[in-house]
């Protein structure tokens, strides 16, 4: 998904970006980040919603890990099983797969005790 013109895309990958993770005790590991993104996402009327399921279910398999782990922790949070199991399977595939899932499940486990 390119489409950094649309609005939508352009909040939804700021809420990626900021807080940046680690930058305060609040969000060592992307606490806020996923708290923020599920807020918007259960805000949002069905089309977005799909739009920013889809931007995050390309982001889940990013090897950019940071953003991969957040959504991971996102979806898992609006209980998308399937993607999130895409995602491990994804992740299996990976140079670094150990790093992929132990970051996986930081972010399930994120998820759940945040949002």
């Amino acid at each position: 998904m390119n489409n950094t013109n649309n609005p939508l895309t352009e909040q939804v990958l700021a809420l990626y970006r900021e807080p940046a993770i680690g930058s305060s005790y609040r969000n060592t590991y992307g606490e806020e980040n996923i708290r923020t993104l599920v807020e918007k996402y259960r805000a949002l009327d069905e089309s977005a919603m799909a739009t920013m399921l889809d931007m995050m279910v390309d982001f889940s398999k990013s090897p950019d890990l940071a953003s991969s782990f957040i959504s991971v922790g996102v979806l898992h949070a609006i209980g998308k099983k399937q993607e999130v199991e895409q995602a491990y399977l994804w992740a299996k595939t990976q140079d670094e797969a150990s790093s992929y899932i132990s970051h996986f499940d930081i972010g399930k486990s994120l998820a759940e005790y945040f949002t």
